[in-house]
């Protein structure tokens, strides 16, 4: 089962959409792939596809050799969190959206936010 939600995630990456999994037992919403609900475990879980709008719930600024990385925890509308890199400078709580890297020689395509 596992394979085959990796296999959807990869698909909506490349499509431009961004995944999320819904429990159709206990209504709990996650980002990560499982195949069991973090909070119930029950298998009956449905990959939806998100809106892609959320808030900025924790931001960590830090250079490295490219520059300034700015990375954090979006809240998602859905009701799920997820690590992020943000391509703006943002602020706790700033409205963003997801966007998505180019792809580039196969590489899959990944989700990134900016400011809405």
């Amino acid at each position: 089962m596992i394979d085959e939600i990796i296999r959807v995630y990869k698909e909506y990456f490349n499509e431009g959409k961004l995944p999320y999994i819904l429990c159709k037992k206990c209504g709990t919403t996650f980002y990560y792939p499982k195949e069991f609900c973090p909070k119930c475990g029950s298998s009956s879980l449905e990959v939806k596809v998100s809106e892609g709008r959320g808030i900025v719930f924790s931001v960590t600024k830090f250079n490295d050799k490219s520059g300034e990385v700015i990375y954090g925890i979006v809240q998602l509308k859905e009701g799920f969190r997820m690590y992020t890199n943000f391509l703006d400078a943002v602020n706790i709580d700033d409205e963003v959206i997801v966007t998505f890297n180019n792809k580039k020689d196969n590489q899959l395509k990944f989700p990134l936010f900016k400011k809405a």
